[in-house]
Formats: structure tokens, sequence, C-alpha cells
């Protein structure tokens, strides 16, 4: 089996992105399972940037392996695209927010937007690197509405899980994170359609390395 390095110890991003490329015969590894410890500075100003950096950061200690690293943000359209990847530091720049601070300031944001304006959208890139290549960038999107009102559901760490609804799969976002077995297989998170997306590329470096 071929093995794949991706640059997180994010167990729910490794199940993710595993059981896409388990099927195709490519083994994930990750930072864990080689002892690496590593804490990439995410200094970019877009998703594309972001990712590019782990990648490249990962490469220099993952000589002989591809490698795929990605960053996620949430861009909300009637807020021309905020807070994209500074949902943490959303209100000024500096302070981090909790869960429950982001989701009060988006709802007191958009308090006076319509429904058929609060359109929004998940979006993950991911950068596909392989030493002395450039690495190659690919994305996937979830498109969805900001909800007039949060969810009792919470999850932890996830602000946007309870105000994020999917009209393709007519759930919000936290229920298709419940979702198991063979229904989940039906919908496809961003993250997901990030590597459904990049699986030519991933599976040509493959055969190159």
């Amino acid at each position: 089996m071929k093995k794949f390095f991706y640059a997180t110890n994010n167990p729910g991003k490794i199940f993710e992105v595993s059981k896409h490329l388990n099927t195709k015969g490519i083994k994930v590894i990750s930072p864990k399972d080689l002892n690496i410890h590593l804490d990439v500075s995410e200094t970019g100003s877009t998703l594309e940037e972001n990712a590019k950096l782990k990648a490249l950061a990962y490469i220099k200690l993952v000589k002989k392996m591809p490698i795929i690293a990605d960053d996620t943000g949430i861009e909300i359209d009637a807020l021309r695209g905020e807070p994209g990847i500074h949902v943490r530091r959303w209100k000024d720049g500096k302070t981090s927010m909790t869960d429950q601070e982001i989701i009060n300031y988006c709802l007191e944001l958009m308090k006076n937007i319509p429904k058929e304006d609060r359109t929004a959208r998940f979006r993950t890139v991911i950068a596909i690197a392989f030493p002395g290549h450039e690495p190659m960038l690919v994305e996937g999107a979830l498109k969805g509405v900001i909800l007039e009102s949060a969810s009792k559901e919470k999850m932890e760490g996830f602000p946007f899980e309870s105000l994020f609804f999917i009209p393709e799969y007519k759930m919000a976002l936290w229920q298709l994170h419940r979702l198991d077995g063979k229904r989940k297989e039906k919908y496809l998170t961003h993250r997901e359609k990030a590597i459904q997306n990049a699986l030519p590329e991933i599976l040509q470096v493959v055969k190159q390395s």
C-alpha cells in the first residue's frame, strides 16, 4: 500500500481523508505516527497561502513521502467574505474569541439580513507537495446559509456548526458531522469534497513517488 503524509494530528480530519484514500490503496500517515512535533505558524492571508506554508514546512522533515496539508475558512457573502481564515480573531484581529462569542458576534452582524441574503460557504484548500515539485492547490466548498438563530446543539471548537445550514442536504452542519455508517457516505463535507477533487493529482503523485 502506498503512503501519503497528512500534515495534521486532528483525528477527525485524518478519518475524513483516510476513508477516501484508503479505497485507492493509499495509507494516510500523520505526524504522530512519525513522532514529528511541528507547530507551523499560519501567517498567510489566504487559505491557499496557509495550506502551502504547512505543506512546505513538513516536506523538510518528510523527505520521501508525498504530503497533503489543508486550511479551511468560512466566507459569508453579506459580510464581504468574512470571517474567512480569521474566525477566532474575527472581531478586532487580535483577541481570541470563544465559540459563544463568535456565534453572538455573527448573529449581531447579520440581525437585519433577510433569509435569501444569508448565503455562505465553507471552503477547504488542499496543498499537495512532493520533493522537487511546486505544491499543487485544490479546493472543495460546501454551500449553505447562516441561520437566524443558533441551534442548541453545539460542537466544542466549531462555532459555526450550529449556525450553518446546508439546503442541499436539508440539515445543519452539526447534524452532518453526527451521521455515521452508510448514511454518511451520501453526504460530503467541504474537506471531503476537496479530497475528491484532489484525487487525480494525488494518484498521479503517488505513481511518480
